[in-house]
């Protein structure tokens, strides 16, 4: 069971990581930062910062439970221990005072980190620094970021997770979804419908297992079943949440078996990952995307989730430098790095590439799957991507912690093992005593 987690929790992570100790040396001075993987972007951030700024040393070290690869080759996957070594190292160093100057908070207890005054508040250091001008960035993604009403990890990229369905099966069914109100519940009845007149061949996702499901639940509505350092599991909405998961399964809209006929597909896992295929996904004449089925039809936006995410250690001696660092990640030359990836938190640069990907479409120069769109089609595209990011509103977020303990006690409950009752009951009580430590 635990190498099933773990394989469904590496695939929704980043493969980043690092740590050290911030120290002044003469003149040089270093900052050290704590992942779990380094990846290309940040080495490559970490030398082009070195060269512009001699006096001030950036370290990188990892925290792997595994051998990582070595110098030019492929970076190793992400194991479950690689993840309990990453938190339980780097939690325990940041709490005795001796943690990293900037903590990669990917994966970590976030909630936790602020509750102790870990991390420095980064609103703090935006307005004593007036060369810096957060409304460059997308002010919704900070804001939706934040702890209480800090901003304590910075975001640098994001993506917006979404269902992509066909508008022609829709339609032919008679089916319209507003999905700023329409839950699993829903979700369920329409795939069902769909069903009826496809085929029972047919599910409404193809390869989405029940512990991913419990995972992306657990992600999403993290802020409702986390507050205040505590749990909120024993509850009607978490047991409501695991029976409809459930019933996905029972009544065959899902499948949790691996196929590669994703043609029999209702609906696809989707979203906005990176700018090109992003519009050529809202250019896609029989596809629209949709907003995620929540539990409750209360929509509080688009779901986001950001990757590379960065505190200031609230113990640290060389804060301004850190924040110097992390400025130069949000500088025009690192946002539009093609090692970033998914979508750039500036807007200015997110905005020029869609410029660039809209002329090279026009042009005839990006050539599109079903023909050349018009170039008010192009334009429409992108003011809807536009709206979407706008919009975007409900951080897909969390401790890993706390979704390896959801997944592993909701199978006993998908098996029949045990009723709801008694499985809500067992995540509530390993949460707390994980909160508590």
């Amino acid at each position: 069971m635990r190498k099933v987690v773990g394989t469904v929790l590496a695939s929704m992570m980043l493969l980043t990581g690092c740590s050290g100790g911030g120290k002044t040396s003469g003149e040089e001075k270093t900052v050290s930062i704590s992942v779990m993987q380094a990846d290309s972007f940040l080495k490559n951030a970490a030398a082009k910062f070195q060269e512009a700024n001699p006096n001030i040393k950036i370290e990188i070290k990892e925290h792997m439970a595994t051998n990582t690869a070595g110098e030019g080759a492929m970076s190793e996957a992400i194991s479950q221990a690689d993840l309990e070594k990453y938190v339980q190292t780097v939690s325990t160093q940041a709490m005795s005072g001796k943690g990293s100057d900037i903590i990669m908070m990917q994966s970590l207890p976030q909630d936790k980190f602020v509750d102790k005054k870990l991390l420095v508040n980064l609103y703090d250091l935006m307005k004593k620094d007036t060369s810096f001008d957060q409304n460059q960035y997308y002010t919704n993604i900070l804001k939706h970021s934040q702890n209480g009403d800090g901003l304590y990890a910075m975001p640098f990229n994001f993506t917006l997770e979404a269902i992509s369905g066909n508008t022609d099966l829709l339609s032919k069914a008679n089916i319209t979804i507003k999905d700023d109100t329409w839950t699993w519940e829903q979700f369920r009845e329409i795939s069902k419908k769909l069903r009826e007149q496809k085929g029972k061949d047919y599910f409404a996702f193809i390869n989405v297992f029940p512990n991913q499901l419990m995972a992306e639940y657990v992600a999403d509505n993290y802020g409702e079943l986390v507050k205040d350092g505590k749990g909120n599991f024993d509850t009607d909405l978490f047991r409501d949440m695991m029976r409809q998961i459930k019933s996905l399964y029972d009544e065959e809209v899902l499948q949790a078996e691996f196929t590669y006929d994703y043609s029999k597909a209702l609906f696809a896992k989707s979203g906005l990952y990176d700018v090109q295929s992003a519009l050529m996904m809202m250019l896609t004449p029989d596809s629209k995307l949709f907003q995620k089925p929540t539990a409750n039809g209360k929509s509080s936006g688009g779901v986001f989730q950001t990757y590379l995410t960065l505190g200031i250690n609230s113990k640290s001696k060389v804060q301004d430098e850190a924040w110097q660092f992390m400025k130069f990640l949000l500088s025009d030359e690192m946002q539009s790095s093609p090692e970033l990836k998914s979508l750039p938190i500036s807007k200015s640069v997110l905005e020029n590439m869609l410029k660039e990907q809209q002329e090279q479409i026009n042009n005839g120069i990006l050539k599109m799957p079903k023909g050349k769109p018009s170039k008010e089609q192009v334009a429409d595209a992108i003011a809807a991507m536009d709206k979407l990011i706008a919009g975007a509103g409900n951080k897909s977020t969390g401790d890993m912690k706390v979704q390896s303990i959801a997944m592993e006690e909701f199978e006993s409950y998908m098996s029949g093992q045990k009723s709801a009752e008694e499985v809500s009951k067992l995540i509530q009580n390993r949460v707390n005593t994980y909160l508590g430590e």
